[in-house]
């Protein structure tokens, strides 16, 4: 059963590599106007999502995922999201999109990542992970993220 379950993730995590690359093969101009859009059900007006998921009608799960991945440069990145955010973000950021309703809890995790992506790329394997089980549950694990960081940074800096 272990194994199923391993295998499941490892073709998930493929699934969301391949989302990566159709996304990079995309036109300049449909990448520019998945990266203009300020609310997720504006995508389905745009032909850059249906590139994206070619003959199928993007679930919520992808909507989301096409809403996030234009600002994820990178497949991996070399430190976790919640470390980034906290160096880069300030925690009244964090618990305001954790506060907010769909879907302005997701467009101001988009913000996030439009901020974090000024400093540095940004790892769409963590983010797509998220996408794929935005609600509740999981941006209270993203906090307890956040802060276990955040107080890991402040203990480095006191030492």
């Amino acid at each position: 059963m272990a194994k199923d379950t391993q295998s499941q993730d490892d073709d998930q995590m493929q699934d969301f590599r391949d989302l990566h690359a159709r996304h990079a093969a995309l036109p300049n101009g449909l990448q520019a106007e998945l990266r203009r859009v300020d609310h997720p059900d504006t995508l389905r007006d745009c032909a850059g999502l249906y590139r994206l998921f070619p003959g199928a009608r993007p679930t919520a799960q992808q909507l989301r995922q096409a809403f996030l991945l234009p600002w994820c440069r990178e497949v991996e990145s070399e430190q976790p999201l919640a470390r980034r955010c906290a160096e880069h973000i300030h925690e009244r950021r964090i618990i305001q999109m954790a506060r907010d309703t769909a879907p302005q809890d997701l467009i101001a995790f988009r913000r996030l990542l439009i901020h974090l992506h000024s400093h540095a790329p940004v790892g769409w394997l963590e983010v797509a992970r998220l996408a794929q089980f935005w609600g509740d549950r999981c941006k209270r694990r993203f906090v307890e993220d956040f802060y276990l960081n955040l107080y890991s940074l402040d203990q480095g800096d006191a030492a």
